[in-house]
């Protein structure tokens, strides 16, 4: 395994254990946030390069579904030493693709230890042969049994955690995977492969593919890779918009799918609630990565009594935990689609907030002054006086911002109201001194998650996570994420 540091270099295909640069795939540049300077440049998958992994993964997938657990165990058991070991070039490619702080490099790449040496309690728990005896005398086998190859679309905002998530249970269930590596970040990608394989992991059985940066280019790519009649599941993490557009290309083609997507996360206060840990809270999980994680928190809703002292312990809350004055985002479209929804949240009455001003400085001077800035980058920053009427409150901006809603002292229902009517579903929390009755509450929303005085940013590979409405389907982590992986097979015998 090399670590690259030459900004030369280009990010080659990995296709049944090696790497490829074929003379016919096109290359682009890959840049680095806030500065958008040059990274290094990565190879496009193609359709020639598709047809050829999915056959790389379809020859594999054979002997590696009859593989026994133990030994697929030792592989991820191998590749977590690996990983663990591996904390400076992890952090370096999360500086150069994303501008990934060293926390959250390290964030992923504990996360991901964590889930490779935990995979193995849950196949043992899960996996197995079940007997089951009908009233008519016919006794029935019953076993999960891996689909074979599945294919696998991840994101670059948690680039390791998220693209090790959408091969490593697939793998472990006994599929073999096609992976198309987020074209922000196919370094980190590349990188799950290399490291899967120097642990020992056959090849085909993981091939890596960047798809094309441009959206059409990328439509074709995902097409090819779905159709193949070789391709048996697709797991897909992105935003809402793009996974509902790559359900409509699986369900064309028949094949089944599972799909996490965007969030626009609810923090709900109850009056009860400890200041001080919902605004530490609140920040956290409102401009952790620059908020660019699909449980961010976006929008708070807090009982109006609270809101006066809440914008002050929020604005003195934020220096602290993040000093800079400015987070960097992902591209120059995400931040000038974060200040169309200021602007638009300003024109109809919205108050900005920030760790040094808040309403002193005239708002329309304060975004010119960000929109002049030539880099990628935004201050934190919160909104007060949001009403439903405005894009930002229901427009997930994937960037360092939150809106604080208000809603009536005593009336539970409303704010729980507000929170149901909202299309996405994927993670929610509630801050209450009374754990009761924020139980309670929760069973009330409709979200994949909900977490009790704490952010909304939370996951634990042994736990299952996944949205409903419009924040997907289907399960991942666990033995929720194994039973997503495979497909129930009844044997009946009359013996």
């Amino acid at each position: 395994m090399s670590f690259e540091k030459d900004t030369s270099f280009c990010v080659p295909l990995w296709i049944n254990g090696t790497t490829l640069r074929p003379e016919d795939s096109p290359t682009y540049d890959v840049t680095t946030p806030p500065s958008q300077s040059l990274t290094w440049k990565a190879c496009a998958a193609t359709p020639s390069s598709i047809n050829e992994a999915v056959l790389s993964a379809s020859q594999a997938f054979t002997p590696w579904s009859k593989t026994p657990l133990s030994d697929r165990i030792s592989i991820f058991s191998k590749a977590a030493d690996i990983l663990e070991s591996k904390a400076d070039e992890v952090q370096y490619y999360f500086e150069k693709e994303i501008g990934g702080t060293e926390a959250w490099s390290s964030f992923n790449q504990n996360f991901c230890v964590g889930a490779l040496r935990s995979i193995g309690d849950v196949l043992e728990d899960t996996l197995g042969t079940e007997v089951i005896k009908g009233r008519d005398g016919m006794k029935g086998i019953v076993s999960k049994v891996p689909y074979g190859v599945v294919g696998a679309i991840a994101p670059w905002n948690a680039p390791l955690i998220l693209g090790l998530r959408g091969v490593l249970t697939p793998i472990a269930a006994g599929n073999t995977v096609v992976m198309l590596a987020a074209p922000l970040a196919p370094m980190i990608h590349h990188f799950i492969g290399l490291i899967l394989h120097a642990a020992g992991l056959p090849a085909g059985v993981l091939n890596i593919l960047p798809a094309p940066p441009a959206p059409d280019d990328a439509a074709k790519i995902v097409e090819t890779l779905v159709k193949h009649p070789s391709l048996r599941f697709l797991n897909f993490t992105g935003s809402t918009a793009v996974g509902r557009k790559v359900n409509e290309v699986a369900g064309r083609y028949g094949k089944p799918v599972t799909m996490e997507l965007g969030g626009k996360c609810v923090a709900l206060a109850l009056k009860d609630a400890d200041l001080d840990k919902l605004a530490q809270e609140l920040v956290v999980g409102a401009y952790l990565n620059s908020g660019q994680i699909c449980m961010s928190t976006e929008l708070a809703l807090i009982p109006t009594t609270l809101i006066p002292p809440l914008i002050e312990k929020v604005t003195s809350t934020i220096p602290k935990i993040f000093p800079q004055p400015t987070l960097p985002v992902i591209t120059h479209p995400s931040k000038q689609k974060i200040l169309n929804l200021l602007t638009d949240a300003v024109q109809k009455g919205a108050t900005i907030h920030t760790a040094s001003s808040s309403d002193q400085d005239l708002p329309s001077t304060f975004l010119k002054k960000i929109s002049e800035d030539a880099t990628t980058s935004l201050p934190p920053l919160f909104l007060t006086k949001v009403i439903k009427e405005m894009e930002i409150y229901h427009t997930e901006t994937f960037g360092p911002v939150f809106c604080i809603i208000e809603y009536d002292d005593d009336d539970i229902d409303q704010a729980v109201k507000m929170t149901n009517d909202l299309e996405i579903g994927l993670s929610a929390s509630i801050f209450s001194a009374n754990e009761d009755e924020a139980i309670k509450i929760a069973g009330e929303i409709e979200s994949g998650a909900v977490h009790i005085n704490h952010m909304t940013v939370y996951d634990n590979p042994a736990f299952p996570h996944g949205g409903v409405k419009a924040s997907g389907f289907g399960r991942f982590g666990g033995k929720w994420g194994i039973n997503e992986f495979t497909y129930i097979k009844t044997i009946t015998t009359a013996i």
